[in-house]
């Protein structure tokens, strides 16, 4: 994995872009015409001049003059909305190609869900005392797995056996400067609940996988905040549930492709005895303790339809690495390389009726965050928290309840309403500037004309630099 560069400065106006001075110093900027849809008000504000002055949104008006000096954007037709939020990135990957990326798309803020701390807190850093321009970053560190975690991944796992190495590994992380705490799948028991109560007494938020030995409705219950890749809902939505508890004990299988063919077993079973009742129970739940869900959607379409996309000349391939590209074809990715026909019959219906679920979810109250899961087979930074808000409305969002998964429920769910999320004068100008209406349809927020970056406005031709060094980078 490459390191951040440090000359950066020197490196020519794309890389330029990244670098050389914080938000202060950018000038006044002056959206005038623009339509402002805000993500708090109930209707869009047509026709509207926003005023943005030292990195923040000094006014919204219908008829407010030009301040002198300003940098004036004429918006008149476009759409203006709160920078996105994907809250669920692994930047495993080098920053000069990962950051134009995510700004390119709109990205102005990532939530990093497990990478080397070396790098991550570094990065987080940069970003924030503006010595880099990216998006900004949270970051939970390595996340805390059971015993036996694999040897080749030591920077992105803490492993832990017991409670006592649980509670250590909690103290680690704050030491470290983590903004929240990871469980993985193998985490036993014992030392999940141990982590938890530590996590609390460390003023840790926990967010992500449910372990293996703990039900959702204990993990909601006991206060953790995030639930990721809707794992764990079906089979505890089942009326089989003890038959799938079962066969998830079974012994571990000593031919790789058992593992596809036990998964494909107990997820057709999990989907065969899909209880709604059951379902709804646990939702209210969520609703009731303040768990939020982050289905990645686009993950597990990448994994639903490898097939497909690795015969696609996709034009967003010229962003991503040779080896990288190597590693996503079906014969060599991890997850579909074993894979039988069963198992792929299984992931077809299982996309399908996480569709419906993720409806169900949201129809019920529970809080919802777009997240990608950026780092698996194509999934593409930036790019692909587009596809996610659009599997979202898909799934049965509006495309205001998507947009708002990516703004102000990111705000929320982080503690920032009070700077960020909305559009709304004395918060932080981090803003997207649309050609179309993304309203009428969902898909138009890749219709991007502007990005505004803690006051720093970057216009098509800047954008095209960065995506053209983004590019760059990737075919290094």
């Amino acid at each position: 994995m490459k390191t951040m560069f440090s000359p950066i400065c020197a490196l020519g106006l794309a890389v330029a872009l990244l670098a050389c001075g914080p938000a202060a110093d950018s000038p006044l900027l002056v959206l005038k015409g623009v339509t402002v849809i805000d993500m708090a008000s109930a209707a869009p504000w047509p026709g509207m001049t926003v005023i943005v002055r030292h990195g923040k949104i000094e006014a919204i008006s219908s008829g407010s003059s030009v301040p002198e000096g300003a940098r004036v954007v004429d918006a008149r037709g476009k759409f203006l909305i709160p920078g996105l939020w994907d809250m669920h990135v692994h930047l495993w990957g080098s920053p000069e190609r990962l950051f134009p990326l995510f700004l390119a798309n709109g990205v102005t803020g990532v939530r990093d869900m497990a990478s080397p701390p070396g790098q991550i807190f570094r990065l987080r850093e940069e970003v924030k005392s503006g010595k880099i321009l990216g998006p900004r970053i949270v970051a939970c560190g390595p996340q805390v797995d059971g015993p036996g975690t694999p040897p080749n991944t030591p920077e992105h796992a803490i492993p832990v056996a017991n409670a006592e190495e649980a509670r250590q590994a909690v103290q680690s992380l704050k030491k470290m400067g983590a903004d929240c705490v990871k469980p993985h799948d193998r985490v036993p028991r014992d030392a999940y609940f141990a982590l938890v109560e530590e996590a609390k007494r460390a003023g840790l938020p926990v967010e992500g996988h449910v372990p293996n030995e703990v039900t959702l409705a204990e993990a909601s219950d006991g206060g953790q905040r995030s639930i990721e890749h809707l794992g764990g809902i079906f089979d505890a939505c089942s009326s089989a549930a003890a038959e799938i508890e079962r066969m998830k004990s079974a012994p571990p299988p000593k031919d790789p492709s058992e593992f596809p063919q036990r998964i494909a077993a107990r997820g057709t079973l999990a989907l065969d005895t899909y209880s709604p009742e059951l379902c709804g129970r646990l939702f209210e739940r969520f609703v009731r303790n303040g768990t939020w869900q982050v289905p990645t959607l686009a993950t597990t379409y990448g994994r639903t339809f490898i097939d497909d996309l690795s015969r696609r000349d996709d034009p967003r391939l010229r962003y991503i690495p040779k080896d990288q590209r190597e590693e996503w074809k079906p014969e060599n990715d991890f997850f579909a390389r074993f894979r039988t026909p069963d198992y792929v019959t299984w992931q077809k219906r299982y996309w399908a009726e996480s569709l419906k679920l993720v409806g169900a979810m949201q129809r019920a109250g529970v809080p919802i965050l777009a997240g990608t899961d950026l780092s698996l087979a194509y999934v593409y930074p930036g790019f692909s928290l587009h596809d996610e808000l659009a599997f979202l409305v898909e799934a049965g969002l509006s495309p205001l309840e998507a947009l708002k998964a990516a703004t102000i429920g990111p705000a929320r769910f982080l503690g920032l309403e009070g700077t960020l999320g909305t559009i709304e004068a004395g918060k932080v100008a981090n803003l997207v500037l649309l050609d179309a209406d993304p309203l009428a349809d969902i898909h138009n927020t890749r219709r991007i004309s502007g990005v505004v970056v803690n006051g720093r406005w970057l216009g098509p031709e800047e954008l095209k630099e960065m995506l053209d060094q983004a590019a760059a980078e990737a075919a290094r």
